[in-house]
């Protein structure tokens, strides 16, 4: 039992209402009474207890209707609320539960009964919220490594074109004095100082100072470095900015985003992990609206789930020297979901662990090289953090595909991200 605990007690009868709240208090918990449906819905609100006792028969709103509106509110969708009725008959105590109630005592009651199933339900709420805290920290944690695991790649992935970025400017830094000799020259001709030389002479000198320069070979290669300058530029920019999209930490509840954008920045960060070993075609359809979602924790589930594809390919065409494979991500518009589909061509799953594979702790991995926690955080990313569902196709010898559906109409929140 917790004595911080706070309960708010709803019945319109004070004598029950007294019994209730003095038991209650002299056990250790802190009471709230309400004497109807809305001073319940307000003081709830107001104060956000830790459990409810709610009266069903009350004037003006009845608790079925009381239950409802709290379980709507996101303050308190989670809060466990026990009916305690004099109504005994089933299809009562069917529309508590169906209305979202965690319990339904009937009058008369007895004490000791209430107290036992009240510090049940808050044992069992915090330990619920304890394990939430547990996976949204498990999350962290495995952002974290992910981005770790993934510096090595991105330094890679930056360092080739910052390397060739680096000759060009060298090149140009070389040539440049060979521009200069040749501008020196030719101010030296312009003079007013020197006599003006014959034509031939002029000519001459020209013509020297050009074929010194080498000046063909210059007009040839160096808008080439420039463009290929510039372009190395543009690829640290991109790599940068899909690396900080992302890393950003996002938001606790859903925004409005561009999953297309999501998608092209995660598989840049994660291109050292798939390049060796496979193609990745992206399928991004531009008219898919902005999706209600929590950005970082999609960004992790698309990462996990390409990361998860070129592994599944790598089994099949070792580091890639012989023949590579293909990951291929689809996005589209299927009634009121968003759908993803991320496939690939690797040896596929075989039928006796597709019920496992999004079991917490599972891997077919070799010990050392996998937590088993990378699926199960993708499901409960999914299901849980969006209202929305995954599927697998799989075939032995062929590949597979994940299928993540998400509602493009925003419910309301009742957990924080998973």
């Amino acid at each position: 039992m917790s004595p911080s605990a706070r309960i708010l007690v709803v019945d319109d009868d004070a004598t029950i209402r007294g019994i209730l709240a003095e038991a209650l208090a002299k056990t250790g918990y802190e009471t709230l009474e309400a004497t109807n449906g809305s001073e319940a819905e307000h003081l709830a609100r107001q104060h956000e207890p830790d459990l409810v006792l709610l009266d069903v028969a009350m004037p003006g709103e009845d608790g079925f209707s009381v239950c409802e509106h709290l379980k709507s509110e996101v303050s308190t969708s989670d809060t466990p609320v026990i009916f305690i009725t004099a109504k005994t008959n089933p299809a009562h105590i069917e529309r508590a539960f169906s209305v979202g109630g965690s319990d339904y005592i009937t009058k008369p009651f007895h004490m000791r009964e209430v107290r036992a199933r009240v510090c049940a339900h808050l044992d069992l709420h915090r330990a619920v919220r304890e394990l939430e805290k547990s996976q949204a920290a498990l999350l962290r944690a495995q952002k974290l490594e992910a981005v770790g695991q993934l510096a090595a790649g991105v330094a890679h992935e930056i360092n080739t074109p910052t390397q060739f970025v680096g000759d060009n400017t060298r090149f140009l830094q070389e040539t440049f004095s060979d521009v200069v000799a040749l501008i020196e020259t030719l101010r030296g001709l312009s003079s007013a100082d020197s006599p003006p030389p014959s034509a031939d002479q002029l000519i001459s000198t020209i013509r020297e100072a050009l074929d010194q320069a080498d000046v063909d070979y210059l007009l040839a290669q160096v808008p080439r470095a420039l463009e290929s300058s510039l372009h190395g530029l543009k690829r640290i920019s991109k790599i940068v900015k899909a690396m900080k999209q992302f890393s950003h930490p996002g938001s606790s509840e859903k925004e409005q985003a561009n999953i297309n954008r999501a998608i092209e920045s995660t598989t840049t960060v994660a291109r050292n992990e798939w390049r060796y070993v496979a193609d990745l075609e992206l399928h991004l359809d531009d008219s898919l609206p902005p999706v209600p979602c929590l950005l970082g924790d999609l960004n992790q589930v698309i990462l996990n789930l390409i990361v998860n594809a070129a592994h599944a390919i790598a089994d099949v065409v070792g580091d890639g020297s012989q023949g590579r494979g293909k990951i291929t991500i689809t996005t589209s518009q299927v009634g009121g979901e968003a759908e993803i589909r991320i496939a690939d061509t690797g040896g596929g799953i075989p039928e006796a662990i597709h019920s496992k594979i999004f079991d917490p702790f599972f891997t077919t991995k070799e010990v050392g090289k996998g937590t088993g926690q990378g699926l199960a955080i993708v499901h409960t990313v999914i299901t849980e953090g969006h209202g929305g569902s995954i599927d697998v196709e799989t075939e032995v010898g062929k590949g597979t595909t994940f299928i993540i559906r998400l509602p493009l109409e925003a419910a309301p929140d009742r957990t924080e991200a998973a």
